[in-house]
């Protein structure tokens, strides 16, 4: 590849990725003197390098030789993708940089090969799924044209975890329309690698007849119920949930095992409309990951995001209301009954006596309909006569309606939950300087209270343990780093607050919370979230809310 001497400052840190993504080691003078600009213009085009790898997990390595990018081909290309995509979807009119990554002569002939072939299977693929195995199949071609292959590990075992591929040919089929018209011949381990690609973005379209573990079922269907926990929402009875979700996660884990993700172009959205809701989700995607040794990303867990999101739009539409009655039962059932004919299926109806009602829990209550009046009730109350006229009929309607477009929020975290989060961060929020991770983690664990130094020990290590799988950094320079609730004997919230930030994985921090939270107290960690997302788009307000609890 010919890289221009003399790329304007804009688009010289593309042509400097071009060079680190072809492995080349770069360093800063002998960049600065082959574009004759200063060290300091090179430094802020690498620090603008390193922020984009980062999102992949990928590390950009110092050493004699001078700067490259660590890991493998699978790596760079996921970063390749990352980039291809975003260019694609936010610069149509300048495809020169386009160019510097992919051939648009290629990806419009993957493209017009595949769509031939989803047309012809008539198989309804979205959008967004299609693009990615466009995408990711157009840089294995391009970069093995230029001699940078695929190679995966021969202990992978996602075969023998998941299924045997070579059941279900419309997969190989999709690759194999690419050879016949003599695009490029695929290695068996850029097939496979592929493959896993297609099947992460349309497991059910191509493996129709496929059936996912029940081992896997279950942990989604636990993955839901501690979620509805930290939520304070039942989301276990959504089927559609359950449905959806085991699909997208058993995807993901395709997606994971074979090194790659999809790039969801939604993500900024998605987190700053749903922020608490996103909080809760990378909290609890972080613990299926690491039980599931997974790295996810928070492409990822923008998607899942919104799985939850949908569900509870669908449980906001469901209307609980209690019918209060003195009559004998056969009247009030009388009265429910036309109730129900009356108002949609979405709503529950629950008939309580006039003398219990001092004793009922009215907090999922919407709306109550009584045949006597009522006072300093907590939710709308609808009186009616004890034969249900038309009058009252249409009063109850009006009431729903108005209940139905209030479009009252549903709160995800609980006064009591932020009151016992703050009770735990008190005395326990530093203002320091540390050099780098194990200092941080030093001061930090020892905030709370270990029965002994052996068992502290072995949460720092469990600790240590998920950094090396994931880092828990999450944004804007805050880290969130937790080890197994299980080795946690008293939970305990600490949060060093730095004037200088630390390295932190591909990243820096200047915010590092550790969460000690035991299992059953897992509660307060999402409320806490909720503070950390908050803080995560206004800094200011975060270090204020921790000089306040100090």
């Amino acid at each position: 590849m010919n890289v221009p001497v003399l790329p304007d400052s804009k688009k010289r840190k593309y042509y400097i990725l071009v060079r680190l993504l072809n492995g080349e080691h770069l360093s800063y003078q002998h960049l600065a003197d082959n574009y004759f600009v200063s060290r300091s213009s090179i430094a802020n085009d690498i620090v603008f390098i390193k922020q984009l790898l980062a999102k992949d997990n990928v590390a950009l390595v110092f050493d004699n030789s001078g700067t490259y990018i660590g890991g493998g081909e699978i790596d760079k290309q996921k970063v390749l993708k990352r980039l291809v995509m975003g260019l694609v979807r936010q610069d149509k009119t300048n495809p020169e940089l386009l160019q510097l990554f992919i051939s648009q002569t290629l990806l419009s002939t993957v493209k017009e090969t595949f769509d031939q072939k989803i047309q012809a299977w008539s198989l309804e693929i979205p959008e967004n799924y299609l693009w990615d195995i466009i995408v990711s199949a157009s840089i294995v071609i391009y970069r093995g044209r230029q001699g940078y292959f695929i190679q995966q590990a021969a202990n992978n075992q996602l075969g023998k975890l998941l299924f045997q591929l070579e059941k279900y040919p419309l997969v190989y089929e999709l690759l194999e329309s690419l050879e016949k018209k003599k695009v490029y011949h695929f290695s068996q381990d850029e097939l496979r690698y592929l493959s896993y690609i297609i099947l992460g973005n349309g497991f059910k379209f191509f493996m129709k007849d496929a059936t996912i573990p029940i081992i896997f079922k279950r942990k989604v269907k636990l993955l839901i119920r501690n979620i509805s926990d930290s939520l304070n929402l039942d989301l276990t009875q959504d089927s559609r949930l359950e449905t959806d979700l085991l699909v997208h996660l058993y995807q993901m884990v395709l997606r994971l095992r074979s090194g790659t993700t999809v790039i969801n172009p939604l993500l900024d959205e998605i987190k700053a409309n749903y922020l608490e809701l996103f909080g809760v989700i990378w909290y609890a995607l972080s613990e299926f990951g690491s039980e599931n040794q997974l790295v996810i990303s928070d492409d990822e867990v923008a998607f899942v995001t919104l799985h939850f999101q949908a569900a509870i739009e669908r449980l906001k539409n469901v209307k609980r209301i209690l019918f209060v009655c003195p009559n004998g039962i056969g009247t009030s059932s009388l009265i429910a009954a036309k109730m129900r004919q009356i108002l949609p299926e979405v709503s529950i109806i629950e008939i309580v006596a006039r003398t219990d009602l001092a004793k009922k829990n009215l907090r999922n209550i919407d709306l109550i309909i009584s045949t006597t009046p009522l006072t300093g009730m907590p939710v709308p109350v609808t009186n009616i006569s004890p034969m249900l006229t038309p009058t009252d009929m249409k009063k109850i309607m009006n009431q729903y309606i108005d209940l139905t477009m209030s479009h009252v929020k549903t709160p995800i975290i609980t006064d009591d939950n932020r009151e016992q989060t703050l009770v735990l961060l008190k005395h326990h929020i530093y203002f320091d300087n540390v050099k780098d991770f194990n200092q941080a983690l030093d001061l930090l664990i020892r905030a709370n209270t270990w029965a002994t130094d052996s068992a502290m020990q072995k949460y720092r290590h469990s600790i240590e343990q998920r950094e090396k799988l994931q880092s828990t950094y999450l944004g804007n320079g805050f880290a969130i780093p937790h080890g197994d609730p299980h080795l946690v004997d008293h939970s305990c919230i600490a949060v060093l607050i730095l004037d200088k930030p630390i390295k932190w994985g591909n990243n820096k921090v200047d915010v590092v919370s550790l969460l000690m939270v035991r299992e059953e107290d897992k509660k307060i960690v999402e409320s806490f979230m909720n503070l950390i997302m908050h803080g995560i788009n206004n800094k200011d307000w975060f270090i204020s809310k921790m000089m306040e609890v100090k």
